[in-house]
């Protein structure tokens, strides 16, 4: 399969910069746009973990529930289907443009990928048939990476991101998607209603270096699986959870539970016009009843806990059992997390 010819429209930079201006109709400060060829809606957000809710939003109301939802989580994600392309977009969300996930949604096609943020963090990638082809950072000097570093450069014609002024750095980047799917975001694209998911990332449940978890509040672990199936009873236990069936499926429904929970509570809402009203309306719903969404969290980490405590390695055994306990509890008692049921694993 080879990569689309170059769509080359010179107004698209200007079309971007346009839309990334402070009366403009994309997120400027943090944002990520990926693009897969030939894929459906369906397919395309269950191979980015996000399987389909049958939910829907704008980008704009996605974006602002995210906030609202901080200091929780709240990974959302909008697509649509555009001349043959699927579009994949998050205000603030970073989740599709890690080379793994692009990766994944280019098998059997061609994907790409743009995101930034305020901390001037950036990345540009192109896939094919499940192989990052070239990938960099497009603010900043660093040298591109990938199989093919300069499969990308047909795309990139003329695009010199050396000037940050009015959002030109970005732009050049949405200008790269739209040279390489021949698709223009449309002006009024962040105020359609959309099919929407919430993304529940693997590492969640096995985060990497789970030996960093063998040692935790002054007191190390010898691993073992008998210590990981301690810890992971504990917690199944503690949550109310019985560990049968397909158990990272399991986990995997669960937190999807409590996002989409998390969700209903943070969506957009009228707020009053004066500021200290509005500060604390905005508390109010912060500080909602949040009961079953934390009591999900808790059980979705404690079905992990189990899963993760079977791997054939003891010491990543314990570490994700022990990893998932304590997420569990936290889930439900953020603030005082009592520890005294490690000391009993040694």
């Amino acid at each position: 399969m080879s990569l689309p010819d170059p769509v080359m429209r010179p107004d698209a930079v200007d079309h971007y910069v346009t839309l990334l201006a402070d009366d403009g109709s994309l997120p400027s400060e943090a944002f990520c746009l990926t693009v897969v060829r030939g894929l459906s809606v369906t397919e395309a957000l269950t191979r980015v973990d996000a399987p389909p809710s049958g939910r829907t939003a704008t980008l704009a109301d996605a974006g602002q529930t995210s906030v609202a939802a901080y200091p929780d989580d709240l990974p959302l994600v909008v697509a649509d289907h555009l001349d043959g392309w699927t579009l994949l977009a998050a205000d603030n969300g970073y989740h599709c443009a890690r080379a793994e996930v692009v990766a994944k949604l280019s098998v059997g096609t061609v994907a790409a990928s743009v995101y930034w943020n305020v901390e001037f963090d950036s990345n540009l990638m192109l896939a094919q048939e499940g192989r990052v082809l070239s990938a960099f950072e497009f603010i900043g000097s660093a040298p591109r990476s990938g199989d093919r570093p300069d499969a990308i450069r047909p795309y990139l014609e003329g695009l010199t991101f050396e000037d940050a002024h009015a959002y030109r750095f970005c732009a050049e980047a949405l200008a790269f998607l739209e040279r390489l799917s021949g698709v223009r975001v449309p002006a009024d694209w962040s105020t359609r209603d959309l099919p929407a998911a919430v993304i529940v990332d693997p590492l969640r449940f096995r985060p990497p270096n789970p030996r960093n978890w063998l040692s935790v509040d002054g007191t190390d672990l010898e691993p073992s699986h008998e210590a990981a199936r301690r810890a992971a009873e504990r917690a199944c236990e503690a949550h109310g959870v019985v560990p049968d069936g397909d158990l990272l499926a399991r986990a995997h429904a669960e937190y999807r539970e409590a996002l989409h929970l998390r969700w209903q509570r943070c969506l957009p809402q009228a707020l009053p016009a004066d500021p200290v009203e509005r500060l604390q309306a905005e508390s109010r719903r912060r500080h909602a009843e949040n009961g079953a969404e934390r009591a999900a969290v808790a059980r979705a980490h404690a079905v992990a806990a189990t899963d993760g405590s079977r791997v054939a390695d003891p010491a990543e055994a314990l570490g994700w059992a022990v990893y998932n306990a304590i997420q569990a509890d936290r889930a439900v008692n953020p603030h005082q997390v009592d520890l005294r049921w490690v000391q009993r694993l040694t």
